[in-house]
């Protein structure tokens, strides 16, 4: 008797804890797999828009979309087609106080086929959950493409990229950050220098800080990591991401449980050590991806889409970050 009270007792504290440990629901596949995507997260929905659907450096009117969807994030079954917009890749999405704003992405004009005709958008959109519509918003000064955005406050942070300006064309390299305030949208766009020209790289914002991490320049790519002081307009370093320079070009990071989370085509999982100095190895991807996107959902991140292997991924992956941290060797 006392063996069979001393397991019921065990099972009663064992099965509250299992279930917390539980991992959330799996989501279905996007609709199409799908590279340099936009993606975020808002009022319990998972939005996907755009991206690439065509083999690698291969971009023309059918590869690129201009497709918008959403799935519940928690039990979704099924993604919710909403209404799209122009084809667009190389951009991302921003949410804020449940509304997702859409800003630049890279628009090819050529049909398959024909000779490569690219062109960065300036294109700046919001869309209303409640309505279902998509309003225009001031367009940002030139075309951006390859770059990333960031939420802090009621501003948008857009940063890096460059303006591709058709066939035959050289692109120009940005140099400067540009700042949207959604509560003083009649200021319009103001610009910052920067103090590099990178695109392809990833931003997330922590505390009142925005985070600039990996991307490719003229030469390649690489590791570094620049933070930028929004309201005093000021830069300054922080640890490079780990790996070879190779893994710089097109990570993904977000802000999850207050930590600054990053992923990149090797597959650890990284975060920043509270004391900004370095980071830590936290996970590890099941599908090993780049152009991905990393959004945050509660105490966990959501990989989704990217390349993995020259091919398009469809999965839409949670990451589990481990409580304590793995020390990482710098090269």
């Amino acid at each position: 008797m006392t063996v069979l009270r001393f397991q019921s007792i065990a099972l009663a504290y064992l099965i509250p804890v299992a279930l917390f440990a539980q991992a959330p629901p799996a989501l279905p596949p996007l609709p199409t797999a799908v590279s340099s995507l936009g993606a975020a997260t808002a009022d319990g929905y998972l939005y996907v828009y755009g991206g690439h659907a065509g083999k690698t450096h291969s971009y023309d009117t059918k590869s690129v979309l201009g497709t918008f969807h959403r799935v519940k994030l928690d039990g979704g079954t099924t993604w919710e087609a909403l209404p799209g917009g122009p084809i667009l890749q190389g951009m991302n999405l921003a949410s804020h106080e449940g509304k997702i704003h859409r800003i630049g992405g890279m628009e090819p004009k050529n049909a398959p086929g024909e000779l490569s005709d690219n062109h960065s958008s300036t294109s700046f959109a919001c869309y209303n959950p409640q309505a279902k519509i998509w309003e225009e918003l001031t367009p940002l000064p030139v075309g951006r493409s390859s770059h990333d955005v960031a939420v802090l406050g009621s501003k948008i942070v857009v940063v890096g990229g460059w303006c591709m300006k058709g066939k035959g064309e050289k692109p120009l390299w940005h140099d400067t950050t540009l700042i949207f305030d959604l509560a003083n949208r009649a200021a319009g766009w103001k610009a910052i220098p920067q103090p590099f020209q990178r695109r392809a790289l990833t931003t997330a914002t922590l505390a009142d800080k925005v985070y600039i991490i990996g991307g490719m320049t003229t030469e390649g790519a690489e590791r570094t990591t620049n933070i930028l002081d929004v309201e005093t307009g000021k830069w300054t370093s922080g640890p490079p991401m780990p790996g070879p320079d190779r893994t710089g070009f097109s990570p993904s990071s977000a802000t999850i449980g207050g930590r600054l989370i990053l992923n990149a085509s090797a597959g650890p999982v990284y975060r920043l050590t509270t004391d900004g100095k370095a980071w830590e190895k936290v996970g590890e991807a099941r599908t090993k991806r780049m152009v991905a996107r990393l959004v945050p959902h509660g105490e966990v991140g959501i990989l989704v889409g990217g390349a993995s292997g020259g091919s398009n991924v469809a999965a839409v992956e949670f990451i589990h970050i481990n409580a304590k941290g793995e020390p990482i060797e710098m090269p």
